[in-house]
Order: C-alpha cells, then structure tokens, then sequence
C-alpha cells in the first residue's frame, strides 16, 4: 500500500487537545493523529460507502464528472 503525506490544519483548541491526547498514550502528536484518522477512515468507509463512490464514478454526471 502506498504511503502519502499529508498535512492537517487545526485550530489552537485543536491543536491543544491533540498534544494532550498524545500525551495521555505516550506517542508523538503525528502518531497519534495518524492512528486515529485511520481507525476512523476504517470505521467510516463501509461497504455501502465504498458501493456508492463506485456509482458516482460510473455514472454520467456523478460527483467525478
């Protein structure tokens, strides 16, 4: 699977709960971030989901048209 960076923008309260976050499991602010955008990609992206962007894809004037 490819790897590709990406940055987030967050406000300062944001910011602050993701470094207390962190902190509370040990691991760096990024790692952190990473894991949980990713534990929720997973959640969130669901057959259904995946079923849906598949048939804006293939119809004429779906959302990638």
């Amino acid at each position: 699977m490819a790897r590709e960076p990406f940055t987030l923008s967050l406000t300062a309260r944001q910011a602050e709960a993701l470094r207390a976050l962190a902190a509370l499991e040990d691991l760096p602010p990024e790692v952190y971030a990473a894991e949980v955008l990713t534990k929720h990609l997973y959640h969130a992206y669901t057959p259904d989901v995946a079923r849906r962007a598949a048939l804006a894809r293939d119809v004429p004037g779906g959302a990638a048209s």
